[in-house]
């Protein structure tokens, strides 16, 4: 068939439902056949759905409105399914069908999702923010549970060291002086007695990222008997429990007496840590006698490391003249 005829056969029959693309072309303004090309060939489901809008707008009653119309109506219905939990999909809705006809359901449905996500994010910024004060929080303990044990080991080093026994105060280490302030032992050891007392502070995780607050009090004494030094301690309210439960983390309670016996073993190896590689030598140690736990003696130093018997008693490391029969206060 010739071109001119198949023109013909098509002018015959436009007034039919379908018609032919080459004679709906020749009778159809030149726009209304673009946007029709359009929603067929555009790259993109929103541009097709741009196209289809736009031509029911401008040509309501156009040669392809039924056919327009009706692929347009199902399309939308089926994108918008789609785009319902999809902010980017809704927006390009709206960026593409200004008026289109969903258009105040889309942008409902926008500020809905946009809402949803500015919480979403609050929420996450809220959980990020109590993530890093628990960081910081276990940091924190963890720093301070690292001093308390440290400080400890220092004072049980520095009283280790001192073999000035039955000398002024003045023969006592410049380090240990300087840490215990003693100036006069007149005004600053009262009654033969020179103290300096600490009360570090510490916590120890437990579940969620909670903290269980302790405080650990204890003293460091000088005993002295006629101006000369006799006896050094350091002892301090159920101290070995508070040692034991800033190594192990766990709570310790003279009411569990196996956690207490574990937190005394665990405040032992600490100390014999502290004593040094003389006095804390196995062949320092001698036979302990409860409530004594360890007992040594070398170097003319004698060492007696104490527990408490009775919940609130003091726990305490008594260093003494290697054969005296001084019984600390």
């Amino acid at each position: 068939m010739t071109r001119p005829f198949a023109l013909a056969a098509c002018a015959l029959l436009v007034s039919t439902a379908h018609g032919c693309a080459v004679g709906n072309q020749l009778i159809s303004p030149h726009s209304e056949y673009r946007l029709y090309r359009t929603m067929h060939l555009a790259p993109t489901l929103e541009e097709r759905l741009a196209a289809a809008n736009r031509y029911l707008h401008v040509a309501p009653d156009g040669a392809y409105a039924p056919e327009v119309k009706t692929w347009f109506q199902g399309a939308e219905r089926a994108y918008l399914v789609r785009a319902h939990d999809r902010l980017p999909m809704l927006t390009a809705y709206a960026e593409q069908l200004p008026d289109g006809p969903r258009l105040p359901e889309v942008q409902s449905r926008i500020a809905e999702l946009k809402a949803t996500a500015g919480f979403n994010v609050a929420r996450v910024q809220r959980s990020d923010e109590r993530v890093e004060a628990i960081e910081a929080g276990l940091e924190r303990a963890a720093a301070q549970r690292k001093a308390f044990l440290w400080e400890l080991s220092e004072w049980l080093g520095t009283l280790a060291a001192v073999r000035s026994f039955r000398q002024p105060p003045a023969t006592l280490p410049p380090g240990l002086q300087q840490k215990l302030g003693i100036g006069d032992p007149a005004t600053t050891c009262p009654l033969d007695l020179c103290v300096r007392s600490f009360t570090p502070r510490f916590a120890i995780p437990r579940a969620q990222g909670q903290l269980i607050p302790r405080e650990a009090p204890y003293a460091v004494e000088i005993q002295l008997e006629s101006g000369a030094v006799v006896a050094l301690r350091l002892r301090g309210r159920e101290l070995f429990s508070r040692i034991g439960e800033a190594l192990d983390l766990r709570p310790v309670s003279f009411a569990d007496p196996q956690s207490r016996a574990e937190a005394i073993g665990r405040a032992l190896s600490l100390v014999q840590n502290a004593l040094g590689p003389t006095l804390g030598a196995t062949s320092c140690e001698k036979p302990a006698v409860s409530p004594v736990v360890l007992e040594h003696a070398c170097d003319g130093v004698h060492v007696t490391v104490t527990a408490a018997i009775d919940a609130g008693d003091d726990d305490h490391i008594d260093f003494t003249p290697e054969g005296a029969t001084v019984v600390p206060r």
